[in-house]
């Protein structure tokens, strides 16, 4: 059986940003399933790949994209 890593990002906000995250993290190919409470909504954010090294340079890379997105509507 071959190794599958794995890594799941949560982040809770306003839901025009959770769009725009949402957004930049399925341009990284990843999985996004979202939840609300409100006004407020979740966004799960899964990451994996089948090598350790590889899985770390895409989290790595997500992480710069959806902080990009927070500093673009946050000003």
């Amino acid at each position: 059986m071959a190794e599958l890593h794995v890594m799941e990002v949560r982040w809770s906000g306003r839901a025009d940003m959770a769009t725009a995250l949402q957004q930049a993290a399925e341009a990284h190919d990843c999985s996004v399933s979202t939840e609300r409470d409100g006004e407020e909504v979740t966004l799960i954010i899964g990451v994996q790949d089948v090598d350790l090294q590889a899985l770390r340079d895409r989290v790595d890379a997500l992480l710069v994209a959806l902080g990009d997105v927070e500093e673009s509507l946050n000003g």
